[in-house]
């Protein structure tokens, strides 16, 4: 009976470890697949950068473009251009993109009804100055969108996978080498013998005798 409860016991906790494990092969691709899906979305994120709008209109802006995890990377970058005419039909409207060293980065001019097109590249981390020309009566709202992060998609997509791996076969080898430890301290303990819950009395020793009341039905008959 003893030998059966312990293999039913032993059935028990193998089972359990096939099903931890048969869990554990589905749970880590799982997790890979989140944590790069959610890389790839902040990786495709953009932060913009407010040049102008209706109410605030400016000449020149200066935009500090910082570098991401102290890597000098270009960053993909968009700037957003729209003029209208607040109360004229026409007129000139031009804008110049200018880095630290007044370098010319981009530019255009053109008319009010030409429609200004929007300008895409990669941007140094660095200082830039934005400069905006317009006639009297035409606003402008222009907004450079940064992409500081997809320079370093395929990096964090590498370093995210390398780390889930790592930790995924950490947890295994801390898994087996407690399972062995704790299996050694188990054979090494002494099996203790099974009490049973009953005393056993143990008759012509004074402690165990049963005291009789003498004065009771059961009492020793008088001689006669």
């Amino acid at each position: 009976m003893k030998n059966t409860y312990h293999q039913k016991q032993q059935d028990e906790t193998e089972f359990a470890m096939e099903r931890k494990r048969l869990v554990n092969l589905v749970l880590w691709p799982v997790a890979l697949l989140v944590l790069n899906t959610l890389w790839m979305s902040v990786a495709g994120g953009s932060a913009p950068y407010e040049i102008n709008d209706e109410n605030h209109a400016i000449e020149t802006r200066t935009v500090e473009l910082s570098a991401v995890f102290g890597q000098d990377k270009e960053m993909p970058a968009v700037f957003e251009v729209s003029f209208i005419g607040a109360s004229v039909d026409e007129g000139n409207v031009s804008w110049t993109i200018r880095d630290a060293s007044n370098s010319v980065v981009a530019e255009w001019s053109g008319m009010l009804s030409d429609g200004a097109p929007d300008w895409s590249g990669n941007l140094m981390p660095g200082t830039y100055t934005v400069e905006t020309t317009v006639d009297t009566g035409i606003i402008t709202n222009q907004v450079l969108q940064i992409q500081p992060f997809e320079s370093y998609r395929f990096e964090g997509h590498l370093l995210l996978s390398v780390m889930l791996f790592a930790i995924a076969f950490g947890e295994v080898l801390v898994r087996q080498k407690g399972g062995a430890y704790l299996a050694k301290r188990n054979a090494s303990k002494p099996e203790q013998p099974e009490k049973s819950p009953f005393k056993p009395l143990r008759a012509g020793m004074p402690e165990e005798d049963v005291d009789i009341d003498e004065e009771g039905p059961w009492r020793t008959p008088l001689g006669r």
